[in-house]
């Protein structure tokens, strides 16, 4: 009984956070995310790799939301309830087995694209006299690229994890759910109250899946060597230099303002971008690490069961709250601009048609500080005439 309770528990758990919430914030992040690639294309004082870069960013986390609606709500929507046509929840399989794979692809992208995106910026603030040569529209084109091409063909595996199979099903008159007469493997697609007196299609492990070397090298270390510490290393190297390196320039300018006066200008638009970037990385980290470290307990209990405990029920939840932490990753970076970017918010204003006063250029606002530059001088030179 205890058993059918905290079945029912984690159904309606599972209900609540993926189908409303999840469905809801990829809803709202796939127009987040359009709306972002066409504002980022529209500002012309951002550097054009950052733009660029930022702008491929949200096109694979909207294709990341796509792949959520499909891999959790729609999926939740046919393993634990009867809203959807028999016929759907029928040959819903053929649609479950790509699912995660192109998930799994997509967030595998992200997380490269936010190294590369890092690497980038480091160049244009740490590395200056470089910039020129490194980062370059095609040079970060061709990264994109070569992120996008990494990402299949690491994932490709994955699409042959699991296949589409037909079982037969056994029903007794006092029957309440199917009996599978195959592997226990089998994940069950319909749902406790539905009989089926029919063979049905299902989803099922391939003995390439079941393979303990397979699971060891791919799934378990290579995952987190390709996921985990490669990338994690290289935001943790570069991101500290990032900071340093801001707050030396805020030292510098602020020593400079005491002397000259004024601000503001290309410079401080760099530092607003380089901010943005730190925090979109920050969230990134706090995002995934919950699914690291639940990927991590998995592999250890599976390879000192004894040393490990495994909750599977308490994780059961903790997995469903960590794939949450992932869907809100892929649409939070639209907030972050709007929060942290004021000509984005102008820009984002006068896309969506509410008006709003017109975003000063750089060339505007470098004119306007060269005027009072000028006119500065003016009011001094009499003074230098008199000292000489």
């Amino acid at each position: 009984m205890q058993d059918v309770d905290s079945d029912a528990t984690l159904s309606q758990y599972r209900i609540v956070v993926e189908v409303y919430v999840v469905g809801t914030l990829c809803a709202l992040g796939i127009a987040g995310n359009l709306l972002s690639i066409i504002v980022l294309g529209r500002d012309r004082t951002i550097r054009r790799t950052t733009g660029f870069l930022l702008q491929m960013l949200a096109v694979a986390d909207a294709v990341y939301l796509v792949a959520c609606i499909f891999y959790q709500t729609l999926n939740c929507i046919v393993k634990w309830t009867d809203w959807l046509p028999s016929v759907v929840r029928r040959r819903w399989p053929y649609v479950e087995v790509y699912a995660w794979p192109m998930a799994s692809l997509a967030q595998t992208a992200t997380v490269w694209l936010v190294v590369v995106l890092t690497v980038d910026r480091y160049i244009a603030i740490c590395r200056p006299l470089h910039a020129a040569h490194y980062s370059t529209m095609s040079r970060v084109r061709k990264a994109v690229a070569a992120v996008w091409i990494f990402a299949a063909v690491y994932n490709l595996p994955r699409f042959f994890e699991r296949v589409v199979g037909v079982v037969g099903v056994d029903v007794s008159a006092n029957s309440t759910s199917p009996t599978v007469t195959s592997s226990p493997d089998l994940v069950q697609i319909t749902s406790p109250e539905t009989i089926v007196d029919s063979p049905r299609v299902v989803v099922q492990r391939t003995a390439m899946r079941a393979d303990a070397a397979y699971v060891l090298v791919y799934k378990t270390c290579l995952f987190f060597v390709v996921r985990f510490l490669i990338p994690f290393a290289a935001l943790a190297f570069f991101n500290q230099r990032l900071i340093r390196a801001m707050r030396a320039s805020s030292r510098i300018r602020q020593h400079s303002l005491s002397y000259v006066g004024g601000g503001g200008g290309s410079g401080g638009k760099e530092r607003q971008h380089t901010r943005i970037l730190v925090v979109v990385v920050v969230v990134f980290v706090i995002c995934e690490l919950p699914d690291l470290f639940l990927r991590a307990w998995l592999a250890l209990h599976q390879y000192a069961p004894t040393h490990v405990a495994f909750p599977r029920s308490r994780l059961l939840y903790v997995n469903v709250a960590s794939n949450l932490l992932l869907t809100v990753n892929s649409c939070i970076n639209f907030v972050i601009y709007c929060f942290m970017g004021r000509r984005f918010r102008l820009i984002l204003l006068r896309t969506i048609g509410c008006g709003g006063e017109e975003p000063p250029t750089t060339h505007r606002v470098q004119s306007r500080r060269h005027r009072t530059l000028l006119s500065g001088n003016r009011h001094r030179s009499p003074r230098r005439r008199q000292t000489f």
